[in-house]
Parts: C-alpha cells; sequence; structure tokens
C-alpha cells in the first residue's frame, strides 16, 4: 500500500513537472468546490469543471521611474595635444651672431598640409620690429662697388607667398654685422605664419653648414 503510495505521488509531480515546463499553463476547476487541478494540453476536464488557461510569462509591465543618477565615475586619462590649429606659427632665433662678420643664411619651409599654404616670414630686430625690405647692414667688402644695398627678405602687413602641398620654399639673405642688443637695424629672430601645417629651418653657412630646425609655438 506504501509504495502505491509513493508511486501516485512520483506520477503526481511528474505531471506537474511537465505542466509547468509548457508556455501555457492549464488547470481544470471544479464548478462546485472550485478545486483546481493542473492539467497538459491533452487531459481532458469532467463534465463539472471548466478548463481555463494562462501564459506562464504575462505581457509587460509599464515602465518604472527613472532611478536616481549614479555617482560620477573617475577622470580618464589625458588625451594627446592636437598641436592646435591654424595659424601655426614657427620661431627661428637667433638668426644672426653678435659682432660676427657676413655670411650666407638659408630659410627652409615645407608644407605638410594637403592643401597651399599661405606663409608670411618675418625678419625681427630686437624689439619686434619686422625688417623685412629693409637694408642689411652687411660687412665691407660683402658687396662689389656699386651694387645695391642687400635687402631682407620677406613679407610686410598681411601679405603672404603660397607654397603648394608638399613643396618647400628656399629663400636666402645676408646675416648683418652688429651689435644685437644695441643696433635695431639687424634682425634677431625669423617668425614664420601659415595658414597649413609647415616644417621650418635655417641654415646657416658658416664653417660648415649649420641646421637649425625652427620651434612650433604652443598654443
Amino acid at each position: 500500500m506504501r509504495v502505491l503510495r509513493s508511486f501516485a505521488v512520483l506520477m503526481v509531480v511528474a505531471a506537474f513537472s511537465q505542466v509547468m515546463e509548457a508556455a501555457v499553463l492549464e488547470a481544470c476547476i471544479n464548478k462546485g468546490n472550485g478545486g483546481m487541478r493542473m492539467v497538459n494540453a491533452t487531459t481532458l476536464c469532467h463534465a463539472n469543471e471548466t478548463r481555463v488557461s494562462w501564459n506562464q510569462e504575462g505581457p509587460a509591465g509599464p515602465q518604472g521611474p527613472e532611478g536616481p543618477q549614479g555617482p560620477e565615475g573617475p577622470q580618464g586619462p589625458a588625451g594627446e595635444s592636437g598641436g592646435g590649429g591654424a595659424p601655426y606659427v614657427y620661431v627661428c632665433t637667433p638668426i644672426n651672431y653678435h659682432n660676427a662678420g657676413t655670411t650666407t643664411e638659408y630659410l627652409f619651409v615645407y608644407n605638410g598640409g594637403t592643401a597651399t599654404a599661405n606663409v608670411a616670414a618675418h625678419f625681427l630686430n630686437m624689439n619686434g620690429t619686422n625688417l623685412a625690405g629693409a637694408p642689411i647692414a652687411v660687412s665691407p667688402g660683402t658687396i662689389p662697388p656699386g651694387d645695391p644695398a642687400p635687402l631682407y627678405p620677406g613679407q610686410t602687413g598681411a601679405a603672404t607667398v603660397p607654397i603648394a602641398a608638399a613643396n618647400t620654399l628656399m629663400t636666402s639673405w645676408f646675416t648683418a654685422q652688429g651689435n644685437l642688443s644695441t643696433d635695431t637695424n639687424v634682425a634677431i629672430t625669423l617668425r614664420i605664419t601659415s595658414d597649413q601645417p609647415i616644417v621650418a629651418a635655417t641654415n646657416t653657412v658658416w664653417s660648415g653648414f649649420n641646421v637649425v630646425p625652427c620651434t612650433l609655438l604652443a598654443k
């Protein structure tokens, strides 16, 4: 008798497990006492029972209220410097030597952008005055007699010169002879402004070639 009861319990548990695994649950409700028994889809209800069914998972409910804002996260690492945009300003200094004789100096400007660069070169004395177009105080004997005095190259005002993409501009001039701390007709610093990324350097012909890269000013 005890074995039969145990077997019956196992059968009920197995049947209930099969019912619970279904996507739709079904049951038979006794009309008289309201008792309910779970059945599977193939089991028929008795004459005094009513069949009911429902989904295990109901429809989604309405969205709940927004939760409170969480705490601020830690600060991320600093990004790489973008180097700033145009105008790009390079400075080459010094471009002259105290009480030195005259020699030839060159400026090289390479346009690293993808468009034509509009470039201005300003030759500045100790006070920041642009000497472009002014006479250069060269050492005696540098210029043959009767020849015009050499002038500082470069641009004045808002004037620029174009440099095509991937092209290099080369400009040369004579260095001046004079006192850098007192003579206002001697250019000490060369300032180069461009609307495209460039690279600039000077080369002074003095006991060989002395190439000095110009420095990009930080924004």
